[in-house]
């Protein structure tokens, strides 16, 4: 398998998670709609300032290389080979794997500047499937609402 591409079978090899696994995975979401509007709010380099702060280095690994890839990388093509490089080097699977894959993704479309509408509409469901799509919409629009924010692109 190339280093670029996560094909079919080695994600449904490695995608076996119960709808435990996928809860446990959820809380990302939320930390990543925090990443996704604050990028879009302040830039690449506010976000990256402002993960320094917080020291996710050490209690993040993952979620900080993947801001540091967004931050210090242009090219998406790199970016995704450096993420899912750490993905399959990590071994992981089930639940781990799940968030792994959901971080990239949405690292991804945030660096190709997609509408945050779609991200967490759209995309990221579709990452968990159907049986949390109606939880993670919940968590979308209650975040949308009690931060006060507009979803269209400016």
């Amino acid at each position: 398998m190339n280093s670029l591409e996560i094909d079919t079978e080695f994600l449904a090899q490695r995608l076996q998670c119960s709808r435990t696994d996928k809860q446990d995975c959820i809380y990302i979401v939320r930390q990543l709609l925090e990443i996704a509007f604050f990028a879009r709010e302040h830039g690449f380099v506010e976000l990256d300032k402002q993960f320094q702060n917080e020291n996710l280095r050490s209690r993040d690994p993952f979620l900080y290389k993947a801001i540091s890839c967004l931050v210090d990388i242009s090219d998406e093509e790199l970016i995704k080979r450096v993420l899912f490089n750490y993905i399959i080097t990590g071994n992981y699977t089930g639940a781990n794997f799940l968030r792994g894959i959901v971080i990239t993704e949405t690292i991804l479309a945030i660096h190709r500047r997609v509408d945050i509408d779609h991200i967490f509409s759209f995309l990221i469901p579709s990452l968990f499937g159907f049986d949390c799509e109606t939880e993670l919409a919940t968590m979308y629009k209650d975040y949308i609402k009690n931060n006060g924010f507009n979803v269209s692109n400016d």
